[in-house]
C-alpha cells in the first residue's frame, strides 16, 4: 500500500536520527530538535524585547546618522542620511511591535495596524534609496545566486523528484579575531588599546538569512532570522545565552582569555546544539532524486538595533538527496578580511564555519529519460578543457580566467573588481 506524504513527513520528523559531527555526542532526533528549537528561540525572542527596546533607546542619533551616512557611501545611494536614518528608526521599533505580535503579546488589531505601518516605512525607504530596509542595513543587494552555487535544474521529462527538506544546524565555531561589536557600534573593527569598553558590550548576536535550494533553483525557499539569538547562528555564551563573547576580540586592554563563556574572550570558540532552521513543504522538481542536489546559503552578520549590521558573510554547502529517506551533511567555512568591519590583528581576518545538515524524504516518478550524452563526447569536451561535468543535466561548468589586464579578481563571481 503506498504511504500518504503526511505519513512520512512524520517519518521525516520523528524518525531520522542526526549524528553530531567532530565527536561531539549528541544524537537527537529531528522532531525532538525543531521543538526545542522553537520553544528556545520563542523564549529567547520574548527575552531580547526589554533589551532591544533600551537599546534604541540609548543609541545617539547623531551615532547612527554617521553609519548611515558611511552606507550610503558604500552602498552609492543617492538619498538624505537624515530621513533614511528617521525611516531605520521607525522600522526597528515596528519589528520589536511585529516581534510582540509573534509571541500574543498585542491584540490583533493591533498587530493589523503594525504590518500596514511597517509595510508603508519599507516602501517609504526603498522609494528613498532603492534597496531594502534590509539590504541597506547588511550592506548587501539583493542578487540572484550563481549556477556554481545551486547547479543547474534537471532537464528531464520523464522523471520528477518529490521531497520533504529540513534544514539544521549542528556545530558552529568562530576563529579569533574579530572586531564586530567594538565601541557600541560606533567604531567598527577599531581594535586597539583605547575600545570605550563603557560603550562597549563586547559579546554580540548574529542574526541572518537561510537559503535553500532545490533541483537547481527550481525550488527556492527563504528564512529571515529573529534576533531570537538562535536560528541563524547560536553561540555558546552563558552570560547572554546565545551570543559570542569573542566579536570584540581583538587585542585591547579589555580582552580576556580565562572566561570562554562571557564577554571580551580573546580566543576561538564554538557551539554544538543543534538548531533547526526550516523545513519545506513537500515540493516537486524534475529529473530523478539519486542525483538532485540541495544547497543551503546561510548569510550571518552581527546585528545592530538600528544601523548599521556588520556582515560576516555566506556559509554555503550543497549535499546530494537520494529516494528514501535520510540525512546528509556538508561543512562550509569563510574567511573574511573585509577591513574595517571584520579587523582585529594582522592579517585582519577572521574566519568562521558551520557543519549543516539536511534532513529529507524522497520519491522518484516516472521512467529514465534516454541519456543526453550516449557516447560520452560531451563530457570528455567538457573535461579536455579543463571544465566539470554534470551527467544529469549534461552541463559543463567552465573554469573561471582571469583578465591579465585586472589587478583584483573574484573568482567566486567570476568578475573583475578593479582594473
Amino acid at each position: 500500500m503506498k504511504r500518504s506524504h503526511g505519513a512520512c513527513l512524520t517519518v521525516l520528523v520523528l524518525g531520522i536520527f542526526l549524528t553530531a559531527s567532530k565527536g561531539l555526542g549528541e544524537e537527537p532526533r529531528p522532531g525532538v530538535v525543531a521543538e526545542r528549537t522553537r520553544a528556545q528561540a520563542r523564549e529567547a525572542l520574548a527575552d531580547s524585547i526589554p533589551r532591544r527596546e533600551l537599546e534604541l533607546a540609548l543609541r545617539q542619533r547623531q551615532e547612527i546618522l554617521g553609519e548611515v551616512k558611511e552606507r550610503i557611501r558604500m552602498l552609492g545611494v543617492k538619498a538624505s542620511a537624515e530621513e533614511l536614518t528617521d525611516l531605520l528608526g521607525q522600522a526597528a521599533h515596528l519589528g520589536i511591535g511585529m516581534d510582540k505580535c509573534s509571541l500574543g503579546l498585542l491584540k490583533a488589531g493591533d498587530c493589523r495596524a503594525l504590518k500596514a505601518e511597517i509595510s508603508d516605512v519599507e516602501r517609504r525607504f526603498r522609494q528613498a534609496a532603492g534597496v531594502s530596509t534590509r539590504e541597506f542595513r547588511s550592506g548587501r543587494r539583493d542578487a540572484p545566486p550563481l549556477a556554481d552555487k545551486i547547479g543547474r535544474p534537471s532537464l528531464s521529462k520523464s522523471q520528477t523528484c518529490t521531497c520533504a527538506l529540513s534544514v539544521y544546524s549542528g556545530y558552529r565555531w568562530m576563529d579569533p579575531w574579530w572586531g564586530l561589536e567594538c565601541n557600541n557600534h560606533a567604531s567598527h573593527g577599531v581594535c586597539s588599546n583605547n575600545v570605550d569598553s563603557a560603550h562597549t558590550a563586547g559579546i554580540g548576536a548574529m542574526t541572518g538569512d537561510v537559503d535553500l535550494y532545490f533541483g537547481g533553483g527550481a525550488y527556492h525557499q527563504h528564512q529571515s532570522c529573529p534576533d531570537d539569538h538562535v536560528t541563524c547562528f547560536h553561540g555558546p555564551s552563558t552570560s547572554n545565552p546565545g551570543e559570542w563573547g569573542n566579536v570584540c576580540s581583538c587585542d585591547t586592554w579589555h580582552s580576556q582569555s580565562y572566561d570562554p563563556y562571557s564577554a571580551w574572550y580573546a580566543g576561538s570558540l564554538s557551539d554544538s546544539q543543534w538548531v533547526h532552521q526550516l523545513s519545506t513543504p513537500y515540493v516537486t522538481v524534475a529529473g530523478s532524486c539519486n542525483g538532485n542536489y540541495v544547497s543551503v546559503k546561510e548569510y550571518i552578520q552581527e546585528h545592530d538595533p538600528i544601523c548599521c549590521d556588520d556582515p560576516m558573510g555566506d556559509l554555503w554547502t550543497t549535499v546530494q538527496v537520494a529516494d528514501g529517506s535520510g540525512v546528509t551533511s556538508g561543512q562550509a567555512q569563510l574567511t573574511n578580511c573585509n577591513g574595517g568591519s571584520q579587523s582585529g590583528v594582522y592579517p585582519y581576518c577572521g574566519t568562521f564555519g558551520a557543519t549543516i545538515y539536511v534532513a529529507y524524504i524522497c520519491s522518484t516518478a516516472g521512467e529514465p529519460d534516454p541519456p543526453c550524452d550516449p557516447d560520452g563526447s560531451g563530457a570528455q569536451s567538457c573535461y579536455d578543457s579543463g571544465g566539470s561535468w554534470d551527467p544529469n543535466s549534461c552541463y559543463c561548468q567552465y573554469p573561471c580566467i582571469h583578465d591579465s589586464n585586472c589587478s583584483e579578481w573574484d573568482d567566486v563571481n567570476c568578475v573583475c573588481l578593479r582594473v
